[in-house]
């Protein structure tokens, strides 16, 4: 019962706007609406952004590859239907600190991570627990959602490792 209601807390902030890929203000960017080929103005394949073996990785037990949605790409235990580790590209204006606290008024704290150009952690309204971590270059922006892992706000190595992971993603995303 936990495990969901944190997932839905997870997804109404998502939904709230910072982090779906809407502008902060909540309007729709032209990235989104775009159905043609990938272009240096659009967003990348979510799943092309980590991999299941670095996600099973920061998770300590085996993930495998879901599938990329509007809210991002998930990676499951086996016989899940649950993402543990989601991945999203997002471009927005602001800052990461910006983009968090727009997307997640109801956090407990927004965490800045030495790890990367511009990276904070963002808690669950709780306290207790890392929601996601969110890392940005030039408007380009990726949110690892890992509210599963129930990595403490006070472990700064956890969140450093899934910074990393995150700033690996950003990073191939600028590789295209």
């Amino acid at each position: 019962m936990r495990r969901i209601t944190i997932l839905l807390l997870v997804i109404l902030a998502l939904a709230a706007g910072g982090c779906t890929g809407n502008g902060v203000d909540g309007e729709v960017t032209p990235e989104e609406t775009s159905g043609a080929a990938e272009t240096d103005d659009e967003l990348p394949d979510n799943c092309s952004l980590i991999t299941a073996a670095e996600a099973t990785a920061l998770a300590g037990y085996d993930l495998e590859l879901g599938e990329d949605s509007v809210l991002g790409c998930g990676y499951l235990p086996p016989g899940s239907n649950v993402a543990d580790v989601v991945v999203k590209a997002i471009r927005l204006e602001g800052d990461a600190a910006s983009v968090a606290t727009a997307g997640f008024p109801n956090a407990s704290e927004i965490i800045a991570v030495a790890v990367g150009e511009d990276t904070v952690a963002v808690s669950t309204p709780a306290g207790d627990t890392v929601a996601s971590i969110i890392t940005a270059s030039a408007g380009d922006f990726v949110e690892l959602a890992i509210v599963f892992l129930g990595i403490d706000p006070d472990d700064t190595p956890r969140i450093e490792e899934a910074a990393e992971l995150a700033v690996t993603a950003l990073g191939r995303w600028g590789d295209r």
